[in-house]
């Protein structure tokens, strides 16, 4: 028996261990079921693929009156379109083109019949939502949007109160296109309706939480914790959801990094990274990617962050209830690492 095979037997052996300990889930479910949130998707798309390109600019205008902000937010920033008038005008132009384009318009088809029925994604961004206002009671629920975006975003918020949907972005890693236009296979990998709710928490997250991007660079640790907390966030907001979908691996590459987190701590502390301000560096780490330079094949990308996680649930144990999710969100990463005693044996 040679030795690839052991290592595969054993590989399915940890994840049927992980599978009975209820591993890929949470433990922070609460009961909130006294809130009568409800959160319903605004079909934009459906509104917008049924303009009268005959009579655009009435049909425009009509449209626009129903929700002037989003529509604008829509035509001129997301889009690019450009401002509607009352005369023709370039903008038109282009959106009689873009609406009487063959492709455009076999998009709209496919996402109308994927998105036929849209109940389970309502369900489980009104189980996030309810637990972001649990969390948040200061903050709005923001509306719901969704729309075509020709491949251009998979979620989107342009203010506090909106937020909004590409469901061409989550057509299934089968969706042929996706291949023809060059998505790299890990992220096609993600562009599946299990990836709605996280991708929807995660704008909202840095909407009211993230960070400027202009703020000078700290050490690799210190950002890979910033990531951390906002996966824990994530954890906090879907508490049912299986964790690997948080933060985009596939079930195997989520078990592969907890199997090997003594042997990824040292390999950090080997190569003398945690401390490093190198922007490569923090590329090769932090950011997203197909698998993390310098780690075994069998890595996956962004293993930064899962360290970083790992750290930030570290110092939430330890602080045994005392620090709340929006304290832990304000909280310095420096004291988030001394106070985590995070150090994998």
């Amino acid at each position: 028996m040679n030795q690839k095979y052991h290592h595969f037997i054993a590989l399915l052996f940890l994840l049927f261990l992980l599978a009975q300990c209820d591993f890929y889930k949470n433990n922070k479910i609460l009961d909130l079921s006294s809130s009568n949130l409800e959160i319903k998707l605004n079909r934009f798309e459906k509104k917008f693929e049924k303009i009268d390109t005959n009579n655009i600019i009435s049909s425009l205008k009509s449209l626009r009156s129903e929700d002037s902000l989003f529509f604008d937010s829509y035509t001129i920033q997301m889009m690019r379109f450009g401002r509607i008038t009352d005369t023709p005008s370039v903008t038109t132009k282009y959106i009689r083109e873009f609406l009487t384009n063959k492709d455009v318009r076999n998009l709209h088809d496919s996402v109308s019949i994927k998105f036929e029925n849209i109940k389970p994604i309502e369900q489980e961004l009104t189980e996030a939502m309810k637990y972001f206002e649990h969390y948040f009671p200061n903050l709005a629920i923001p509306k719901v949007y969704s729309v075509v975006s020709e491949f251009g975003y998979n979620a989107v918020t342009f203010d506090s109160a909106t937020l909004v949907l590409s469901l061409d972005m989550f057509m299934g890693k089968d969706f042929s296109i996706y291949r023809s236009i060059d998505f790299p296979s890990y992220k096609i990998a993600r562009f599946a309706p299990q990836y709605i709710a996280p991708n929807a928490m995660e704008v909202l997250y840095l909407q009211h939480f993230g960070r400027n991007e202009l703020e000078e660079t700290s050490a690799l640790v210190y950002e890979m914790i910033e990531k951390g907390k906002k996966l824990y966030f994530l954890e906090s907001m879907m508490p049912e959801k299986e964790k690997h979908f948080l933060i985009g691996y596939s079930p195997e590459q989520l078990a592969w990094c907890n199997a090997s987190e003594s042997d990824i701590w040292a390999f950090y502390n080997e190569k003398d990274l945690f401390y490093s301000k190198s922007y490569i560096e923090h590329k090769k780490h932090i950011d997203d990617g197909p698998r993390t330079a310098g780690m075994p094949k069998e890595a996956p990308g962004n293993v930064g962050s899962w360290v970083g996680w790992q750290i930030v649930n570290a110092y939430m144990k330890n602080a045994g209830g005392s620090v709340t999710l929006e304290q832990l969100l304000k909280t310095p990463a420096e004291t988030i690492m001394n106070k985590s005693k995070y150090k994998p044996a």
